[in-house]
């Protein structure tokens, strides 16, 4: 009888220290869990704020009014007609090259933030769109490339990339709709929208350019 008894009461024993170290591992499991996962979210935030941040570097002496007022900004560029170029233009594809003309400041993208709005007006294409930024990288110290994605239609169809050099005045903007594909190379605050076998990509975007 006693050795019935002795032998309950290992088997109780044994259990109770399995049940002890099985809860042991799950709390230190779900400590890792929880501490990979605060890292992961940190990293991510701290990956936007700098994606955000080298947005901000990019504007040198703006007033805090003239900020703001780029800032809330959406459209992208506007439209305008030759008698509106500026008279010292020096951009041979504007003069040469059939397209739509446009105006546009730099510093509007370069105070955009990933999740700012912003709209693309191509009235002579039958485009008019919104969207939103969804990444901004650095393709070299000075060349800059924002990432959007429009809100209407299939993501995957539907995006485009501005690449700006401060340094030239100069950007490329590659728009991709399901109505078609289009460009814009910009020079000193002008330039020429065309469809995209007609215009450059932002690949071709170097600091050799006219």
């Amino acid at each position: 009888m006693k050795k019935n008894k002795l032998l309950i009461g290992t088997a109780i024993a044994c259990v109770a220290l399995a049940v002890l170290i099985w809860f042991a591992f799950s709390q230190q499991s779900s400590s890792a869990l929880t501490s990979s996962l605060e890292k992961g979210q940190g990293t991510g935030q701290k990956l936007a704020d700098n994606q955000n941040e080298f947005a901000r570097q990019n504007i040198l002496n703006l007033s805090s009014s003239e900020k703001e007022r780029l800032s809330q900004q959406q459209i992208v560029f506007n439209e305008i007609e030759k008698d509106q170029l500026p008279s010292n233009v020096n951009f041979p594809l504007i003069k040469n090259a059939e397209g739509m003309l446009i105006k546009y400041d730099p510093n509007v993208i370069e105070l955009k933030k990933v999740g700012d709005t912003v709209k693309f007006q191509m009235l002579e294409y039958g485009i008019n769109r919104t969207g939103k930024i969804v990444e901004i990288e650095p393709v070299d110290q000075d060349i800059v490339r924002w990432t959007g994605k429009f809100d209407q239609g299939d993501p995957n169809q539907n995006f485009f990339t501005i690449t700006q050099s401060q340094k030239d005045h100069y950007t490329i903007m590659q728009i991709f709709t399901e109505k078609g594909n289009y460009s814009a190379e910009i020079k000193d605050g002008v330039g020429l929208v065309q469809t995209m076998d007609e215009g450059v990509t932002d690949q071709e975007l170097h600091h050799d350019h006219p």
